[in-house]
């Protein structure tokens, strides 16, 4: 939720002020990872262990998927 509320303010900084973003990649990949995180966190109200495991995995996810979009797909 922090990562969503600090993407909206510096998304509205930057369209007040008129300002270039150049990190549509990056910002889509938080998105994901925040909705994935949120979706399985809304299901269910104890965790079990293998869970965390999953967490730990979307960091590696969103680098490569940053990979891929970046240098695959050229965005910026």
């Amino acid at each position: 939720m922090n990562n969503l509320l600090c993407l909206s303010v510096f998304l509205a900084l930057v369209y007040i002020r008129g300002l270039t973003w150049d990190f549509s990649s990056e910002v889509l990949v938080i998105l994901i990872v925040c909705v994935v995180v949120g979706v399985f966190a809304s299901v269910r109200s104890t965790f079990p262990l293998w869970t965390s495991l999953l967490a730990f995995l979307l960091y590696p996810f969103s680098l490569v998927l940053v990979y891929v979009l970046d240098y695959k797909f050229g965005w910026s």
